[in-house]
């Protein structure tokens, strides 16, 4: 039986698998875009589109939604601003209000994750977008530092780069997986200190969530042997 705190989950099933596909899209389709200014707004509405959606996936118990809300709608503002160039400093705020945003998502998928006591498919589009987010929050936090201390990475592609969100992003997942091109690299001890945190959490997700979606899955099909044991016998 799903816990109380967890009673919203079945309602956002949907939800996550809409947000995955959303966030996939963006990852992968976008990049191709940027060099194309005509194509470009495509790219933006399919993050804002994919935020939008994220709203549905947080849990609405403690008001963690209503939260989401109040943070996606000064965020959505200040990212379209700052495309536009209407309002100063809407690039540093629009980079923190992400990260907090990101935070937010990470806190509640996390929780709506370890609240379930089966896998099935609503579990693994959750574990798919919290991976997804996470390489998110860091992208946004490297983009946030370069902004603070300029010059805090270099690399090729940020000398060529027409949205270094984007080569953020990039960056992030490369070392959240440790793959580690070289194409992009830290140039301090703060952003070399962001790389080696971000590495030890990719790997400490891979080990630690598919062990318990293993452990768990093994679990249920214990007791449901138990259960149909127990029938039987009866």
């Amino acid at each position: 039986m799903i816990p109380s705190e967890n009673t919203d989950l079945p309602m956002t099933r949907h939800s996550f698998r809409n947000l995955l596909v959303l966030l996939v899209l963006y990852l992968v389709v976008s990049p191709f875009l940027m060099p194309y200014p005509s194509l470009r707004v495509i790219t933006h509405v399919a993050l804002s589109t994919a935020l939008l959606s994220a709203v549905y996936t947080v849990r609405r118990q403690q008001h963690h939604r209503s939260l989401a809300i109040a943070l996606l709608l000064p965020l959505l503002l200040l990212y379209w601003l700052n495309l536009y160039n209407i309002i100063e400093l809407s690039n540093l705020g629009a980079h923190i209000l992400f990260l907090v945003y990101y935070g937010l998502l990470v806190y509640s998928f996390i929780q709506q994750i370890r609240n379930s006591t089966k896998v099935d498919s609503n579990v693994l589009y959750a574990t798919f977008c919290l991976y997804l987010i996470i390489g998110l929050f860091w992208g946004s936090l490297y983009a946030l530092l370069e902004v603070l201390l300029p010059g805090s990475y270099t690399g090729i592609l940020l000398e060529t780069a027409k949205n270094r969100v984007h080569d953020f992003n990039y960056f992030s997942f490369v070392t959240l997986t440790t793959l580690g091109y070289g194409d992009i690299t830290p140039q301090n001890a703060g952003a070399a200190s962001l790389c080696q945190m971000e590495a030890i959490i990719g790997q400490f997700y891979t080990a630690v969530v598919v062990a318990w979606l293993v452990g768990m899955h093994v679990s249920e099909r214990y007791e449901k042997k138990k259960e149909d044991e127990s029938e039987l016998s009866g």
